[in-house]
């Protein structure tokens, strides 16, 4: 009898059709499931065991030792061999292809511990059948399981707390903690493990029982509420201001325009945290749901608490000491002062709206207008709001968009230092016609009506001009957005300053 005849008695047709078949699942897999190619490998080199060893039970068989212990233990291994391939075979397939299509998500912990009774399950069923006594390999299992726990203490409690932290779903991947002193997002657990990715960049390789020991707080994880979390971030102003000033300017400015990353429920809201001694202490609570940035939402909302009081004219409050070091001579003080209303006549100078005032009239708009600074993607007037108020740039570059029908947004023009924006509401209360935001940190100064209201009550004329330029600034736009004829423009021209100025009349409640 040849080679071939010993090896087709010692292999049955059954196994040597089943471990073609399993050679050429695996070739399918290896070429399809890029993901699983080191389980792949694994099957492969239990398939190439299993085939030496039922080659060297038919190298065996074939020099007259079909009797030896070596040869049924060889054979045996083949069968185990084989056996061991085909769950990890179809492991490979169950976890990478069947369950995913069906929408069901398994740990890597569950995937392994459901691998690792199947490897126990076809061990012992293998050697069931082929004979071996399991009840003395069991005992004997047994005392040496009591003398490996003993001796590997805490690896079996790194184990075993893995096993929990899975079953009882404590954490899961995509988690955000914080273990001590450092906070991240859970990546993987692990049978021994759980890896952490912090802000910073680095990876926490934390053992298991030291989450299972260790106080681990969830961070943004609330029953039957949204994963969400509350920050703060405290400010000080001096007592020169009601807590309602501030409280107002900062509630207003964090709610009309959250900072990006700040969730609009719960609202941020703005406390009296403490009384100094000098200054009152204030705190601006609000909720994110990206917990991957606490920094640069935190950044956000100092900026929009630093602009919403300078336009309210609120100055955050400095040590005392500071406060010496920066006290000028009356001269010096005076001279900034002049050189500030000189630089805002120049800018009023530059606006045809108040052509027809003089120097007296525009001094006194001087005097009235407030800075009002805007950090960059902050709205600084919104479509269909009313404010009695006119803006002026002074620095930087600002967006106009206008909002169809649809409720879509479309830029239209950009507005630079010298530009203004909010003339008709200023004039007339109406609402405002377009957005504009800052484009950039933008620096303006706010006109209000009471300011106007003053001037036009001393030379009631000025409407006439001023609802002139308003009118050919009106139609003009409506020209060019109906593409209306040249010769319709002059009636329509007159019109509109007619409406214009009873308008404005009205508003001011001019004689």
């Amino acid at each position: 009898m040849t080679f071939a005849d010993h090896l087709a008695a010692t292999v049955s047709p059954e196994l040597l059709w089943t471990f073609l078949f399993l050679v050429g699942v695996g070739a399918i897999l290896y070429a399809t499931a890029a993901g699983s190619r080191r389980r792949l490998a694994a099957a492969g080199l239990l398939g190439l065991a299993a085939a030496a060893s039922l080659a060297l039970a038919a190298a065996l068989r074939q020099a007259g030792f079909e009797a030896a212990p070596a040869f049924r233990a060889l054979r045996v291994a083949g069968f185990l061999g084989v056996s061991l391939a085909a769950v990890n075979l179809s492991g490979v397939l169950a976890f990478g292809a069947v369950l995913p299509r069906l929408r069901v998500a398994l740990s890597p912990l569950g995937r392994d511990l459901i691998l690792a009774v199947a490897y126990v399950t076809c061990v012992l069923t293998v050697l069931g059948a082929a004979g071996v006594r399991l009840s003395g390999l069991i005992a004997t299992s047994a005392a040496m399981t009591a003398i490996l726990a003993f001796s590997l203490q805490d690896t079996l409690g790194n184990l075993l707390g893995g096993m929990v932290l899975q079953l009882e779903r404590t954490l899961e991947p995509g988690d955000w903690v914080r273990v001590g002193a450092e906070e991240g997002i859970v990546r993987e657990i692990r049978w021994r493990q759980a890896k952490i990715e912090t802000n910073a960049g680095d990876t926490l390789v934390i053992p298991n029982s030291v989450l299972m020991k260790g106080i681990v707080t969830v961070v943004g994880r609330r029953s039957g509420k949204p994963r969400q979390r509350r920050l703060d971030v405290a400010f000080n102003v001096a007592y020169d201001h009601a807590p309602s000033e501030v409280i107002g300017a900062v509630g207003e400015g964090l709610k009309a325009d959250p900072p990006a990353g700040v969730d609009l429920a719960p609202p941020p809201c703005c406390v009296i945290a403490d009384f100094k001694e000098n200054h009152v202490a204030y705190a601006v609570f609000y909720w994110i749901s990206e917990m991957s940035d606490p920094h640069g939402t935190r950044s956000g909302v100092r900026g929009r608490v630093y602009y919403s009081l300078a336009r309210a004219g609120i100055r955050l409050a400095v040590a005392r000491q500071a406060l010496v070091s920066v006290q000028g001579d009356a001269a010096a003080r005076r001279g900034s002062r002049e050189r500030e209303l000189a630089r805002r006549m120049t800018v009023l100078r530059g606006i045809d709206l108040f052509a027809s005032l003089n120097d007296e009239e525009l001094a006194a708009l001087a005097e009235r207008l407030r800075p009002s600074p805007f950090s960059k993607g902050e709205v600084i007037t919104r479509q269909g709001d009313t404010g009695h108020w006119l803006y002026i740039i002074n620095r930087g570059v600002g967006e106009v968009r206008l909002e169809d029908e649809a409720g879509r947004s479309h830029p239209v023009a950009r507005l630079g230092p010298g530009d203004f924006m909010g003339e008709m509401a200023l004039m007339t209360g109406e609402p405002r016609s377009a957005t504009v935001s800052a484009a950039t940190d933008v620096d303006c100064y706010r006109l209000d009506r009471d300011a106007f209201k003053e001037v036009l009550g001393r030379r009631p004329e000025i409407a006439e001009h001023i609802s002139a330029v308003l009118a050919s600034r009106k139609t003009a736009l409506e020209s060019a957005r109906e593409s209306a004829g040249r010769s319709a423009r002059p009636a329509t021209l007159r019109q509109a300053q007619d409406d214009l100025l009873s308008r404005i009349r009205r508003f001011f409640a001019l004689a």
